[in-house]
């Protein structure tokens, strides 16, 4: 029988994966495969997402998999979720605040394993359906259009923004009004001023 090295092992692994993935692909139980993990770890081949994620990344097969593969690794800790929150509101040019953490709308779950850097937020199943004709598909996350976006971190408390915080001439009205109305709340009276010149101009006028 010919002897595999740790290494070999590893390459056998994808860019990210899980300790049952490596189990399966390597040919091993998991008690054994998780010793192969905590090996890797301290050789520095191998990283990890968050410490009760489950979800690694394979820096033996690509150094820069903890940059490049980060969003996929998350999908794979939170299937069905989404960029929300202020991180939308950046990402579509509505704000220039600048996001510490990423923020990520989850559907609720019993447990949320922590990701260094991103801010969870826990969504019911209503609220998810109510989504999913304000999002942008996008791989391998979509993200929340910045209308709703804004719309939900008014009612959630996340962020409520001076009028100079918004960019109000990438603001489309119409569809903050619609955003609003969907989730079942009013437009905050300290935006009354850019609101009405908008309904009067447009965005871009």
């Amino acid at each position: 029988m010919n002897y595999v090295s740790t290494r070999e092992r590893l390459k056998l692994l994808p860019e990210v994966f899980t300790l049952n993935t490596a189990a399966a692909m390597i040919g091993v139980d998991t008690t054994v495969a998780s010793t192969y993990i905590a090996r890797w770890k301290k050789q520095g081949l191998v990283s990890s997402l968050g410490q009760r994620t489950g979800v690694h990344f394979n820096l033996g097969r690509n150094p820069l998999a903890e940059e490049t593969m980060r969003m996929e690794a998350i999908g794979y800790v939170y299937p069905g979720s989404m960029i929300g929150g202020v991180s939308a509101l950046h990402g579509a040019g509505w704000t220039t605040q600048i996001p510490q953490e990423i923020d990520l709308m989850v559907p609720v779950r019993r447990s949320y394993p922590a990701v260094d850097n991103v801010q969870i937020h826990g969504r019911t199943l209503s609220w998810v359906r109510s989504s999913r004709n304000w999002r942008h598909d996008a791989s391998p996350l979509p993200s929340l259009q910045p209308s709703f976006a804004l719309a939900d971190c008014v009612i959630n408390g996340i962020w409520i923004p001076d009028p100079d915080d918004i960019e109000w001439d990438q603001v489309d009205i119409e569809e903050l009004r619609k955003a609003f109305d969907c989730l079942g709340a009013e437009i905050p009276e300290i935006w009354s001023d850019e609101i009405d010149y908008l309904g009067c101009s447009g965005p871009g006028m």
